[in-house]
């Protein structure tokens, strides 16, 4: 199958006048704090090459000839280089959905908010959709101080208190735990499977270490000063947090989370396919079959993802954790 793409600067589309032009283009998602982002090497060997303004947006698309292009996000030019002899343009942009006033600083105080609601206000806030994991929409916070703080890097550190993480993308800001798969549209994923036939090269590790089965943390009582301990989990190794915390409440949160993060921590994985794959989203799961040792099947959560068309072809690689083998 032939590899194609499509691109649209600033609303029309440039896809004919790069097509001779490409030299690379990658497109890597992210879980997380990190921002999705956008690499493109173009040939610029008559030195004809129009610099795309500072912020202009790129929608990109990748698939093959003859068949419906996936269409991978919106970015927004944040750097522009190139070199010689052999001409050469470089650009790189971020995902659209993280410019503006989601990044910018703010100082307020949350009282008696649920997950959800404090996603919403922030959503509508920045023109986005809000799309909150089910496991996590309800959990509820007597007080929540936002100080000189952004939108984004606050609700970030709130949902890393619930093993969940933060993303704008799509239109929308998806709060979930992670492995737990929702679209920008809200929809529940299915994890693509993964047979070994679809892998090119993988490489994998263990850390025992990372491997607890429970999680230990300390509130202070307000008034009498009085420490208090909370345990999630039974067995051991047991981990013991060294932050403590307000209340009762916020403790338990922060066990839960460490054990939860535990449970995917044991193995790591970076592989490529043979191919293109874009039903690949990080912060999702994969299933992965047949690969050697047999260990390593199983669903793995997707920490990044990245889609790259060269003049080799489209493939697809990622990074992912999963923990011990049942």
């Amino acid at each position: 199958m032939k590899p194609a793409f499509r691109l649209m600067v600033a609303g029309e589309d440039a896809t004919g006048a790069v097509a001779d032009r490409l030299l690379s283009l990658i497109v890597t998602d992210e879980d997380g704090t990190k921002a999705d982002r956008l690499e493109l090497e173009l040939d610029n060997r008559d030195g004809q090459l129009a610099m795309p303004d500072k912020e202009a947006k790129i929608e990109v698309s990748l698939g093959y000839a003859g068949e419906p292009l996936a269409f991978l996000g919106v970015f927004a030019v944040d750097g522009i280089s190139g070199g010689g002899p052999v001409l050469s343009m470089r650009i790189t942009a971020t995902a659209a959905d993280l410019k503006g006033d989601i990044r910018a600083p703010r100082t307020r105080a949350w009282e008696r908010k649920s997950l959800k609601d404090i996603v919403s206000t922030i959503a509508g806030e920045a023109g986005l959709k809000p799309v909150v994991g089910e496991s996590v929409a309800g959990k509820v916070w007597a007080y929540l101080a936002q100080s000189a703080e952004s939108n984004l890097h606050f609700l970030t550190r709130i949902a890393a208190t619930l093993d969940a993480t933060c993303k704008p993308t799509g239109g929308a800001l998806i709060v979930q735990r992670r492995g737990e798969g929702k679209t920008a549209a809200g929809d529940t994923l299915t994890p693509p499977v993964l047979p070994r036939w679809r892998f090119s090269s993988w490489d994998w590790s263990y850390d025992g270490r990372a491997v607890y089965k429970a999680a230990e943390a300390e509130w202070t009582e307000t008034g009498t000063g009085t420490t208090h301990k909370v345990k999630v989990g039974s067995g051991t190794p047991l981990k013991k947090l060294r932050h403590a915390f307000a209340t009762k409440a916020e403790a338990e949160r922060a066990a839960e989370a460490a054990v939860s993060g535990a449970a995917r921590a044991a193995m790591t994985i970076n592989a490529t396919l043979s191919g293109f794959e874009p039903g690949l989203l990080a912060g999702a799961t994969a299933t992965v079959a047949g690969l050697i040792p047999s260990e390593l099947d199983g669903d793995w959560h997707l920490e990044t993802v990245s889609h790259e068309l060269t003049g080799g072809g489209l493939i697809t690689s990622f990074s992912g954790k999963k923990g011990e083998a049942a």
